[in-house]
């Protein structure tokens, strides 16, 4: 049950992407296998963004989609005005985005971002970054767009310390790296300058259900919910710390309170199962 209601939070939340899906045993063991050959990760890595298979994610462009492609890097090739290649970079992020291809979007948002550095467009590129980080399969290339992350939104923090979206998001580039005790200690900073903040709260709450600490993750859904009542995310994992933690009858008033709440499918079915389980 705790691997299915992970999965479903973070996939509602989208906090995390595929973070908690993954169990702890195959993080580990794969960051190991590729300090073991950071050469061949490299390697692994550096195809053509057109034609490279990073992770099962990332997929070819669709014929169409390809010639939109070159035909913009024709275009930039040629282009001369600086506004003019701003939005040719951005034309390329685009086709690249709708093709589902985030990490190439990214490069091409940070190229915007290099030749015009204002915060927002490091915002722009931080964020979709963390896109691509988030769906990452392999080690090697979360930790690569793990850096690439954390890069674009210093520059966004070297400007504005107080900006708590890059700083949460900074902070889940950590899990499942080398110090993921970095990710809560910074949670726990964006919470000392705002102890409301709601994406932080949410993202500790999952990473004590993933721990097994559920009386933490309760307290902090329950905090969530304070603040915003009608946090349906926060509820479902209220709802299954509380099972965790055996005390079944509080659990099934959340979910009792869910059922009269939730109108997409598969939380309805979810819900539904979980109302079963408890009687």
């Amino acid at each position: 049950m705790k691997r299915h209601f992970i999965i479903l939070l973070v996939l509602a939340v989208a906090l995390t992407g595929f973070l908690f899906s993954r169990p702890k045993v195959v993080v580990k063991d794969e960051a190991k296998a590729n300090r073991d050959k950071p050469v061949a990760a490299q390697n692994s890595t550096a195809k053509s963004e057109d034609n490279h298979d990073e992770d099962s994610h990332t997929m070819q462009l669709s014929a169409e989609l390809q010639k939109k492609v070159d035909d913009f890097k024709e275009q930039l090739a040629n282009a001369k005005d600086k506004a003019q290649k701003g939005k040719l970079l951005t034309e390329i992020a685009e086709v690249f985005a709708q093709g589902g291809r985030i990490d190439s979007a990214a490069k091409y948002i940070e190229q915007i971002a290099i030749a015009e550095p204002t915060p927002t467009n490091w915002k722009k590129a931080g964020d979709t970054y963390f896109q691509a980080f988030n769906l990452a399969l392999r080690q090697e290339n979360m930790s690569s767009l793990a850096e690439k992350t954390r890069f674009c939104y210093q520059k966004v923090l070297d400007t504005n310390p107080r900006d708590l979206s890059a700083k949460t998001n900074v902070a889940m580039t950590y899990v499942g790296s080398e110090t993921p005790m970095q990710a809560i200690m910074t949670l726990r900073e964006v919470l000392e300058e705002d102890p409301n903040y709601v994406p932080a709260l949410m993202n500790l709450g999952v990473l004590s259900m993933q721990s097994n600490q559920y009386d933490k993750a309760m307290e902090r859904f329950r905090s969530v919910l304070r603040i915003d009542p009608n946090n349906i995310n926060a509820e479902f994992g209220l709802g299954y710390s509380l099972i965790e933690l055996d005390r079944k009858e509080d659990a099934r008033k959340v979910f009792q309170d869910l059922k009269n709440k939730v109108k997409e499918p598969t939380l309805v079915e979810e819900v539904n199962k979980t109302l079963e389980s408890l009687k």
